[in-house]
């Protein structure tokens, strides 16, 4: 009798843990994608209310990353919206670049020549925490199969934690990569990369600040 009970229990809360994360995934809250990427055009995406320009490759003179040493294959790019025109600013560099920033134990646990893509939004010149920062570390397909931990989208005073997972793609593979941003246990937003890029963002982000955060650290993440 206790290991029926003790199955029905698993069973139900693992159905409601994937009833919580599929919750996201309705398509009532996934925004339409469309690719501009014409013989005399650069390419450029759509989502949402969303649209990014085109990538120019360095780094933003109105942006400062000298506490990123050496840092690698830097673009920008601008995401607009309806009342938003955010610049955002995208490089690679090794984790020890990183070693005067406090940063969560997964991301601080891997090798000093680990590459971690960084992202800037709206940047601040010589306040890196001051600004919303996206840092991403590499994923292997052990980790996409279980959704484990990728990065950190955080400002001085709020900070998302995102997954990885291939979901969309073959088991032991990294075919359709889809990160999710979690805020307090929720998913909030979803991205999945790729030449078949989709979005999802969810109806309690309407109007919430929080919003073209999001959608500039996925349109970074879509021309990435």
């Amino acid at each position: 009798m206790f290991r029926y009970l003790l199955t029905v229990v698993l069973i139900i809360a693992s159905a409601t843990a994937g009833f919580s994360q599929k919750g996201l995934y309705d398509a009532s809250q996934e925004w339409p994608v469309k690719i501009d990427d014409g013989w005399f055009t650069a390419r450029t995406l759509t989502f949402g209310p969303y649209s990014t320009s085109s990538r120019k490759n360095g780094i933003d003179q109105d942006i400062d990353l000298s506490f990123i040493k050496s840092p690698q294959h830097a673009f920008n790019i601008r995401v607009k919206g309806k009342e938003q025109d955010i610049l955002i600013q995208v490089a690679q560099a090794a984790h020890i670049a990183f070693s005067g920033l406090s940063l969560p134990s997964f991301l601080d646990k891997m090798p000093a020549t680990a590459l971690f893509s960084y992202i800037g939004i709206n940047a601040a010149k010589n306040e890196p925490l001051k600004q919303w920062q996206l840092i991403l570390k590499d994923m292997n397909y052990l980790e996409l199969n279980d959704n484990k931990p990728a990065g950190v989208l955080r400002s001085s005073e709020t900070e998302l934690r995102i997954t990885a997972n291939n979901r969309f793609g073959a088991h032991n593979s990294y075919e359709n990569i889809c990160y999710e941003f979690h805020l307090r246990k929720q998913v909030v937003a979803a991205v999945m990369t790729g030449a078949h890029p989709r979005v999802w963002m969810s109806a309690e982000m309407e109007g919430n600040a929080l919003q073209p955060i999001l959608a500039a650290a996925i349109g970074a993440l879509l021309v990435r």
